[in-house]
């Protein structure tokens, strides 16, 4: 791990900020996540949570994780955020994502449901 200072550390908080709006689109229930990645100060992909295709039939966002085999460690029904950047990148940019930086953020937010 590295500490940013200076330019450095002034260009990724601007990237931060740009990151919560990214989140800001999340159809996940349960956390608001978002992701871009960056190469030569340019965003190159976008993403956020949500489950696949917004289908509806694929959400399970407020069931309860009690449910699930315990082995099973990713309990949740969206594309993840980081995935979803990915797949942007490499459809809009694909020689560009190598040595590229991968900005993320996540935000718990309260279930409106029963767990």
């Amino acid at each position: 791990m590295r500490y940013l200072s200076g330019e450095e550390l002034i260009e990724a908080k601007e990237y931060m900020n740009e990151v919560a709006n990214v989140a800001l689109d999340s159809g996940c229930l349960r956390s608001k996540c978002g992701s871009i990645i960056v190469k030569d100060n340019k965003i190159i992909g976008r993403g956020f949570n949500s489950p696949p295709k917004e289908l509806e039939s694929q959400r399970r966002c407020l069931f309860s994780k009690d449910s699930l085999h315990k082995k099973v460690t990713d309990k949740t029904c969206c594309v993840h955020a980081e995935q979803r950047a990915i797949i942007d990148s490499l459809r809009n940019n694909p020689k560009k994502i190598e040595g590229s930086r991968l900005y993320f953020i996540r935000d718990s937010v309260k279930p409106t449901g029963d767990e």
